[in-house]
C-alpha cells in the first residue's frame, strides 16, 4: 500500500511539474473592449481636423454620449474613454463618412471593429453641412445636406477633393502615433461619398491592403444615372474589396430603370477576391446611427449583419483567418 501511495505522489508531482512549464500552459486571451478618444490633428494642407478614434483596449466599457446630432438626439455607445490601447499589433481602418454624416455617424460599426481588434479613425470632413460632429455643434440636417448637393451637383467631384487631402492627413497622422500599437496593415472604408473619397485617395497614391464601401455612389447612380468610376478603374485593383448595398436601394434602382445597383457594377469589374453584400431592407442611411437618421438609420439586426460580415471580410483578408465571409443567399463572392 505504501508503495502505491508513493507511486501516486510521484505521478501527481510529475503532472504539476509538466503543467507549470511554459510549453504546456495555454495563454488565456485578453478580453478586448472598445476604447475611444477624440483627437485633433493639424496638417499643413488640411488644417485642424477632429478625428474619432476607436481601438482595442482591456479597459472597462461604460455608457458614453458622443455628441448631439442635428435631430436633437444623442449619439450614444459603449466604450472605455481614453483607456490605454491593448497590447497587440492592430491594423488601421480609416473610415470616411458620407456627405454630412460626421466622424461619429456610424459608432455601432466603429465600436464593433475595435472589439474585433482594429483601430478605426474617422474624421469630420470639412463638408458644408455636418449633421453631427466629433466635437462641436452640427451645422445642418441630413435633409439640408441633400438640398446642398442638389444645389451643388457632384459633377466630376472637383469641388469635393478637399476630402482626399483630409483622408491622407488622417492616415499619415495616425500611423505616426505609437500609442495605438499599429501593425503595417491599412484598410480604407467609406459610406456613400466617403466611398468615393477613399477610392480617390487610393488613386492619388495611397496603397491599402483592403477596402470596403457602404452604398458608394448609389444616390448619384439612382438620380443622375452617372457612375463615380468606370470599369477600368476597378480592374486595376490589387487588393480585396467588399461592396455593401441596401435591399431598398436595389428596388429603387430597378424602379428607376437602372436594372441594378452601382455596387453590382463595382463588384463585377473588381478582381478577386471581392464580395457583394446585401443589407436586408437597408436604405442609403442604414449604416448611420438612428439618432443621426431617425427612421432611416440602422436597426440592431442590420448592424449585427453588417458587422459580422465586415469583420469576417477583414479577418480573412487582413488577418489571414480561416473564416467564411458570408453564407447569405443574396451575397456573392469571387
Amino acid at each position: 500500500m505504501k508503495v502505491q501511495i508513493c507511486i501516486f505522489l510521484c505521478f501527481y508531482a510529475l503532472l504539476i511539474s509538466c503543467s507549470s512549464s511554459d510549453d504546456a500552459v495555454e495563454e488565456i486571451p485578453q478580453e478586448i473592449n472598445a476604447g475611444y478618444q477624440k483627437l485633433q490633428i493639424t496638417h499643413p494642407d488640411a488644417g485642424n481636423l477632429w478625428v474619432g478614434i476607436w481601438y482595442p483596449t482591456t479597459g472597462m466599457e461604460a455608457a458614453y454620449m458622443y455628441n448631439t446630432a442635428a435631430t436633437d438626439l444623442d449619439i450614444t455607445g459603449l466604450v472605455a474613454e481614453n483607456a490605454p490601447t491593448a497590447v497587440g499589433d492592430w491594423p488601421l481602418v480609416v473610415f470616411s463618412h458620407g456627405f454630412s454624416g460626421g466622424g461619429i455617424g456610424s459608432v455601432e460599426i466603429c465600436e464593433a471593429l475595435a472589439r474585433a481588434g482594429y483601430v478605426v479613425a474617422a474624421v469630420d470632413h470639412s463638408d458644408a453641412v455636418l449633421a453631427v460632429r466629433v466635437k462641436g455643434p452640427s451645422t445642418g440636417t441630413i435633409e439640408e445636406a441633400l438640398q446642398y448637393l442638389s444645389d451643388n451637383p457632384f459633377g466630376d467631384g472637383t469641388d469635393y477633393e478637399y476630402r482626399i487631402v483630409e483622408t491622407e492627413a488622417v492616415v499619415s497622422s495616425i500611423q505616426a502615433k505609437t500609442e495605438f500599437n499599429l501593425s503595417s496593415k491599412l484598410v480604407l472604408g467609406g459610406h456613400s461619398m466617403g466611398g468615393w473619397t477613399v477610392m480617390k485617395t487610393m488613386d492619388a497614391g495611397l496603397n491599402p491592403d483592403a477596402m470596403f464601401v457602404f452604398s458608394m455612389g448609389e444616390l448619384n447612380w439612382l438620380f443622375t444615372g452617372n457612375r463615380y468610376f468606370e470599369a477600368p478603374f476597378f480592374q486595376e485593383f490589387e487588393f480585396p474589396t467588399a461592396y455593401f448595398y441596401g435591399g431598398v436601394e436595389y428596388l429603387q434602382a430597378v424602379d428607376a430603370g437602372r436594372d441594378n445597383v452601382y455596387a453590382a457594377f463595382c463588384y463585377e469589374h473588381s478582381p478577386s477576391p471581392s464580395y457583394g453584400l446585401l443589407v436586408a431592407e437597408g436604405n442609403h442611411f442604414t449604416y448611420n446611427s438612428l439618432a443621426l437618421a431617425p427612421g432611416s438609420g440602422g436597426t440592431t439586426a442590420q448592424f449585427n449583419s453588417i458587422n459580422t460580415r465586415l469583420i469576417n471580410f477583414l479577418d480573412k483578408q487582413i488577418k489571414n483567418k480561416e473564416v467564411v465571409v458570408s453564407t447569405g443567399m443574396d451575397d456573392i463572392s469571387k
